[in-house]
């Protein structure tokens, strides 16, 4: 089922999903929308049609007269809204997912399809801001070693004779911090690694917009601790889920 992408239809799926949670009964939800503020692309038979499509696609279902969440995956529709950065598409989910069993699932797909455009996104700022001389010593190191604990190395910006290391990382999840997972191996890298940076970088219905980077020092405190230590039997982690706050981003690139 394919939702039309557009301000009205992502505010009338939110009015939905806000009843089925809050298991309004069908005929005070048809009431409700009998009275709410009628607009383009909002009329009643608008409000009516995208419950009827929710329920066609099994994001919410009618149980004993009363609306109710349904849905065990994402659909197609709202996973695309959640890659462009779409407020609205972010809200929905926290409704249907309240309790956030679905959002590593959602994250790892998202970074799945905006990782890459992320990557290139930070390949075409640095193209635009270094001079032409050292255009040349770009690399795109993730399109052919995924194993090497960063995605680009690249002259600094500030001083071209010096070369960064980037591990670049894409969220569209509006939050109050940066979302993203890393691996054991990137984070080994950059303990080892003066040079090395991770670049954040913000997916937005309008494009891609670059936060800023952070040193490893800055961020290692919101890794996780291993159990009880690395060489004991009670495991150690190889990927991690953080959030670190906007604040510790240099603004622009390295």
């Amino acid at each position: 089922m394919k939702i039309p992408n557009s301000n009205p239809w992502d505010e009338l799926v939110l009015e939905v999903v806000r009843a089925a949670r809050k298991r309004l009964s069908i005929i005070d939800f048809e009431m409700q929308c009998r009275l709410a503020p009628v607009s383009n692309g909002k009329s009643y038979l608008d409000r009516m049609r995208v419950a009827e499509k929710l329920i066609a696609d099994r994001t919410i279902e009618k149980d004993n007269g009363y609306l109710r969440i349904a849905m065990k995956d994402v659909p197609e529709w709202l996973l695309d809204g959640l890659k462009i950065g779409s407020d609205t598409s972010w809200e929905i989910l926290e409704n249907i997912d309240p309790t956030h069993k679905l959002s590593q699932k959602i994250d790892r797909l998202l970074l799945e399809q905006i990782g890459l455009d992320g990557e290139l996104a930070v390949m075409t700022a640095l193209s635009k801001k270094l001079p032409e001389d050292v255009l040349s010593r770009i690399r795109h190191i993730s399109l052919t070693d995924d194993s090497a604990g960063y995605d680009i190395q690249s002259p600094s910006t500030h001083d071209s004779s010096n070369t960064v290391l980037l591990e670049v990382k894409t969220a569209s999840r509006v939050a109050t911090g940066f979302n993203f997972f890393i691996s054991r191996n990137e984070t080994r890298v950059a303990s080892q690694n003066e040079n090395w940076r991770l670049l954040g970088v913000m997916c937005k219905p309008h494009g891609f917009e670059i936060i800023g980077t952070v040193p490893y020092g800055s961020f290692s405190q919101y890794l996780p601790i291993d159990a009880p230590s690395d060489g004991h039997s009670g495991g150690r982690w190889e990927s991690a889920h953080i959030t670190v706050p906007f604040s510790i981003f240099t603004a622009g690139l390295p």
